[in-house]
């Protein structure tokens, strides 16, 4: 008769609670620091939020758009990674003679559907960088100007909805608030900028 050593599954089970508790994060952390360590830009984020600037614009006439996705990975984990997305939308304006584009990270929908139902009636104001704007290599439609900041001008931008009585409507705000420009910013300066183009910016002269 064939013998079967019942503590065998012991082992196993230690060596599977090990590779979980220690292995795996450990394999986890340096793909992290390997591949997705980005660019170093806690030392340059406020200097650059420092220097924004507003430009108001409004359409006379609905303008054509250009609206694009990019996904981008910040970190991996167990369950779920870093999933960053940014939905752009880029628009040319006669005012200034530029292409700029809407590059808000792991904003809803609702914002764009709300900005798209403003832009018909309303002026808006958006949040740039001034060296972007100064840029005369930027503002093309090839490399448009990033825009990080949208909020409405003179009155927000909006998305109606009905009560759940059906009996009023109900007025959403979609401006873009601080807390999110400033995590699009970072996103954008850490994860999308391309690393030769971070040290041309931001450390040639360091």
């Amino acid at each position: 008769m064939k013998r079967i050593n019942r503590n065998l599954g012991i082992p196993y089970a230690v060596g599977y609670i090990l590779a979980g508790l220690v292995i795996l994060p450990l394999i986890i952390f340096g793909a992290n620091k390997l591949f997705f360590k980005g660019n170093d830009v806690d030392n340059y984020l406020n200097a650059y939020l420092q220097k924004s600037m507003q430009v108001k614009v409004k359409f006379d006439e609905r303008p054509q758009t250009y609206r694009d996705y990019e996904r981008y990975t910040a970190f991996l984990a167990k369950k779920h990674g870093g999933i960053i997305h940014v939905r752009t939308q880029t628009f040319y304006s006669t005012k200034y003679k530029k292409f700029f584009q809407l590059r808000m990270a792991n904003v809803s929908d609702n914002f764009y559907a709300a900005f798209s139902n403003h832009i018909k009636k309303a002026g808006f104001i958006m949040t740039v960088n001034k060296d972007d704007m100064e840029n005369s290599q930027m503002g093309t439609k090839s490399n448009p100007v990033p825009v990080f900041k949208v909020v409405g001008d003179e009155k927000p931008i909006e998305l109606s909805t009905q009560s759940v009585d059906g009996k009023s409507t109900i007025y959403d705000n979609w401006d873009i608030n601080d807390e999110e420009y400033e995590n699009s910013v970072y996103v954008h300066l850490k994860y999308v900028m391309s690393k030769e183009e971070f040290k041309e910016r931001f450390e040639k002269n360091k």
